[in-house]
């Protein structure tokens, strides 16, 4: 199994097989130019996966405590790898193609108060999707802003730069 780090610490680009802790499924069809996400789920690590398709895969440190906090990684995945993403960190996935099936594994289901979402197309995130997509005022509970009020961190646009693994 080949394992790629990330600029995300704890954050791993992985070649199957995946690894066997990751029970719980959640399959998703994913229309073309969609995002799945985004997702943060406080006390898991997830294993994403694009079993069919293609998609641009996204993680955001949302770790307050962390150096890297704000910190963006990117990638596309197409089946052939596996997206480690650990716990408090957000999620998310662009499919690229008609048909595109998102696959999250955990090892358990995250209970509410242990997981967020944040909307994709928020301009604080300053996102640059690989399909355009309109920038929208989130309400409150969906946004960055009110993520970061949730978790304590510092206020404001994420400004870290995108990093390609």
């Amino acid at each position: 199994m080949s394992v790629l780090r990330t600029v995300v610490p704890g954050s791993l680009l992985v070649g199957p097989p995946g690894p066997d802790a990751f029970a719980v499924r959640r399959r998703r069809r994913v229309a073309r130019d969609a995002v799945d996400g985004l997702h943060l789920h406080r006390a898991e690590a997830v294993l994403l996966d694009v079993s069919r398709g293609a998609g641009y895969a996204v993680v955001i440190d949302a770790r307050p405590e962390a150096e890297t906090f704000g910190r963006l990684a990117v990638s596309v995945l197409d089946g052939g790898r596996l997206l480690l993403v650990p716990p408090g960190c957000l999620h998310g996935v662009q499919a690229l193609t008609d048909g595109t099936i998102v696959e999250t594994r955990s090892a358990a289901r995250p209970s509410r108060r242990d997981r967020a979402t944040v909307d994709p197309d928020d301009p604080d995130l300053q996102l640059r999707w690989l399909r355009s997509r309109p920038a929208r005022t989130p309400a409150p509970d969906r946004s960055w802003t009110g993520l970061c009020s949730r978790l304590g961190a510092p206020a404001g646009p994420r400004r870290d730069r995108v990093s390609i693994w």
